[in-house]
């Protein structure tokens, strides 16, 4: 394996990251990084302008970046911060996600909590921890998505026909369920679909199809589809 590390100064400014082929480089400030093949970081890393990953990378430790965007697999061992973090393909963090903006075709996955102000998802995912978003629309695809809570104030989950990385999600999860699986779901707006979940709490809750809810509580509205599971509701005041 080939180790190497290249930087190029900006004169007077910060140098940046590009790592081509199999590489490994040491973490550090850098303006811009980027990554086309399979790449590794020791230690933190945080780029002032930009982060791009074409292929495969590792970064052991944190990744923080204004604008990232990523086309294969992202494995970071710490925190992923970020204003605008837009992801085809899988990314993974051991610590948690914080964006202004988190667009991701794939599969999302992390061992803590989510943080955003609008979050769209096709794919999959997985948190382990509270997903919490001003506007978020989870499309599933071809696979079971978990979360512990989900805090917004419009959320929208979906189940989605098709997507372009079918083969990957059924090679990752074969015979899984399209459907979202979560403790508690709690908002102003809410649309599911597709989820079962032990509470649902909002001010204007639609239940669709495919859905299994241990309690429901609104406060102006509840519409639910004739085939799904309700165990118990209430309209709550104040």
């Amino acid at each position: 394996m080939m180790y190497q590390e290249m930087k190029h100064a900006w004169p007077g400014g910060l140098p940046n990251l590009r790592m081509n082929g199999v590489i490994r480089a040491a973490g550090g400030t850098y303006d811009r990084v980027h990554v086309d093949g399979v790449g590794r970081i020791a230690g933190d890393v945080k780029a002032a302008t930009s982060a791009r990953v074409n292929g495969v990378l590792t970064v052991e430790g944190s990744l923080e970046a204004p604008e990232l965007r990523a086309d294969g697999k992202l494995n970071i061992e710490g925190i992923l911060k970020g204003a605008m973090l837009n992801i085809n393909g899988i990314v993974k963090s051991e610590g948690h996600v914080a964006a202004e903006t988190i667009r991701v075709h794939g599969i999302l996955k992390t061992d803590g909590n989510v943080e955003a102000e609008k979050i769209q998802l096709h794919g999959a995912l997985k948190v382990d921890g509270l997903i919490n978003a001003g506007e978020m629309e989870l499309g599933l695809t071809h696979m079971e998505s978990r979360a512990g809570e989900i805090g917004g104030e419009s959320i929208r989950v979906r189940r989605l026909q098709g997507s372009s990385w079918k083969w990957l999600l059924k090679w990752i999860m074969p015979g899984s369920e399209t459907r979202l699986l979560a403790n508690v779901i709690e908002g102003d707006d809410i649309q599911l679909e597709y989820t079962h979940a032990d509470i649902v709490r909002g001010q204007r809750v639609t239940i669709g199809k495919g859905c299994r809810i241990g309690r429901v509580e609104y406060r102006d509205q509840l519409t639910k589809h004739p085939e799904a599971e309700i165990g118990w509701e209430e309209r709550t005041y104040g």
